[in-house]
């Protein structure tokens, strides 16, 4: 695989584009594996366990938000110094941001490690799911750090310029886990038979792996970001600048899960089944929606290293570049999910119950993926110009406004039917209003 040019600054903008997306393409798949192959591990062990890591899932996903805000603005802050020639600002911003990770991920983990059962239950979680969720929930509090660190390095690498590092590394932990989650969770060869909480143990060891390796590649000083030469010290004002940039999309995380959580809890009212398909959806959705975050997550450091070196024209047109490119690619892919829907749902789970709830899911949910394409690329492409309170506020409105009162509203007439109805419309009215403010916004402001 070519490497992609690290100076975003020059040379053909759709070849740099997919240079650049496609081995975040990779790692995105990879980490999606991490949970990918718990999920088809654990949906061997039943519904009831399937719906345990489902809904533990979506509450750690919600408080990993910050850890998205802190590598957020690092990316956007070490692509716009790459951007500027400013190399050794943009390697103290990198050592800054995986300190914040670490203060932050401590914090969390002491808050939410004895809340394990109560955030359970606020969800309308079964007991027997409580009891198997707070062993797995715990074990992945404790793992915080790492999981906060992981997104860190690979977005400051990204930022960079340089998504073929971070792939080739979770090529290495991604097998790692695949063996221990078998080992693990089924107790093979002398192992332990742990079920889910085996699970949790391999996604922290294989993701522990992919730590150190980083580490041991930004201390060789020899990658598109060093830590060798760096001053070992914090500083309160670089961790402000990626504080003032990370928090809104901290926010928009935060409303983008914890509108998921309530659609969880409405779902949660037509029993484990119906939690069960919503937990296999989402895990389809996130995977196939991967090249769709892949060239988001192209689009935003070739516009913040573009900005930083005051190339505005070219910033825009990489946005637009590779938001018509995801529209094509994620319509495809929509296409197949609404015609084949039980073909992608098999692979999860032999339950018939299960299978033909998802089923129909699906096929409101793949209409959308053309918006939610659309909400992708320009939300990041806005991020990367140092804009992040836009998107966070349009998913506010959209996500945990307009989609969380049109699923408790619709569910009450159309039954579960209506919930699938309420989310594909919320992706719509997302994906308009990205569009929207896009349009609107005057780049090269945001830049000091």
């Amino acid at each position: 695989m070519q490497k992609a040019n690290q100076d975003l600054t020059t040379g053909k903008i759709t070849y740099n584009l997919i240079c650049l997306a496609i081995p975040i393409f990779m790692t995105y798949i990879l980490q999606d594996a991490f949970e990918v192959v718990d999920m088809i591990f654990i949906g061997r062990l039943g519904a009831p366990e399937l719906a345990a890591v489902a809904i533990s899932g979506n509450i750690l996903r919600l408080v990993a938000v910050f850890g998205l805000g802190i590598s957020t603005g690092a990316t956007v802050l070490v692509s716009q110094s790459i951007g500027a020639k400013k190399q050794a600002e943009g390697e103290n911003i990198a050592l800054q941001s995986l300190l914040l990770s670490v203060f932050f991920s401590a914090g969390i983990c002491g808050i939410g490690y004895p809340m394990s059962a109560l955030s359970l239950r606020i969800l309308g979680a079964a007991p027997e799911i409580v009891q198997l969720g707070v062993p797995y929930m715990q074990i992945t509090f404790l793992g915080l750090i790492i999981r906060f660190l992981s997104m860190t390095l690979n977005s400051i690498y990204r930022g960079a310029g340089d998504a073929v590092t971070p792939m080739l590394v979770l090529i290495f932990a991604t097998a790692l886990n695949i063996v221990l989650d078998w080992l693990l969770i089924f107790g093979r060869l002398g192992f332990p038979e742990l079920g889910i909480v085996g699970s949790a143990y391999a996604t922290l060891i294989g993701r522990s792996a992919s730590v150190l390796i980083m580490f041991y590649i930004c201390f060789r000083g020899k990658g598109a970001i060093s830590l060798k030469h760096v001053n070992w010290r914090i500083n309160f004002s670089e961790m402000e600048k990626v504080l003032k940039l990370g928090v809104f999309s901290a926010m928009q995380g935060f409303w983008r899960h914890f509108s998921r959580l309530g659609f969880l809890r409405v779902v949660a009212n037509y029993g484990t089944n119906a939690v069960a398909a919503y937990a296999i959806c989402m895990r389809l959705r996130v995977l196939v929606m991967n090249p769709g975050f892949s060239i988001a997550g192209a689009v935003s450091p070739m516009v913040g290293q573009n900005l930083g070196a005051r190339l505005v024209d070219r910033a825009r047109k990489s946005a637009q570049v590779g938001n018509w490119l995801a529209i094509f690619v994620m319509i495809g892919i929509g296409v197949l999910f609404l015609f084949f829907p039980g073909f992608f749902v098999n692979i999860f789970t032999q339950d018939q119950a299960v299978i033909q709830i998802a089923k129909v899911y699906l096929r409101y949910l793949s209409p959308t993926f053309g918006f939610i394409a659309m909400s992708l690329v320009l939300g990041r492409a806005m991020t990367g110009s140092g804009d992040t309170l836009s998107p966070m506020v349009i998913t506010l409105v959209s996500q945990c406004g307009i989609g969380l009162v049109l699923v408790i509203l619709l569910s009450y007439t159309l039954n579960i039917v209506g919930i699938w109805l309420g989310i594909a419309l919320s992706n719509v009215v997302q994906g308009i209003l990205m569009w929207v403010r896009y349009r609107r916004s005057k780049w090269g402001t945001q830049i000091e």
